[in-house]
């Protein structure tokens, strides 16, 4: 039983497994936001894509992956999106109110 289970670790760590953990491309970029972006914003095709991050990544990548990443509705994506920036712009609220706050202490 532990012999199958390490083969099991060995074979997910040669893929390069990384289910539910974000993985990031050499700039420091979400690959998720990458693929994202490529596909609802430039309009590139999926297998463009993961033949792209295979090259910018130098290991192949599944178009399983890629397909994953895009199986949202563009309407969906986009509601994503506009979610992040509101939280964005929040978070930069709070953080000048607190300088505000620290400036008049």
């Amino acid at each position: 039983m532990a012999k199958d289970k390490k083969k099991a670790d060995e074979k997910k760590a040669e893929s390069g497994g990384t289910r539910g953990k974000k993985v990031f491309l050499p700039d420091g970029t979400a690959r998720v936001d990458y693929i994202r972006d490529q596909y609802y914003q430039k309009g590139k095709t999926r297998s463009e894509i993961a033949k792209a991050l295979s090259d910018l990544t130098g290991s192949k990548v599944p178009y399983q992956i890629v397909f994953a990443a895009t199986k949202l509705k563009k309407e969906e994506f986009e509601k994503e999106q506009k979610a992040k920036k509101e939280a964005a712009a929040e978070k930069a609220k709070a953080e000048k109110a607190e300088k505000a706050k620290e400036k008049a202490a």
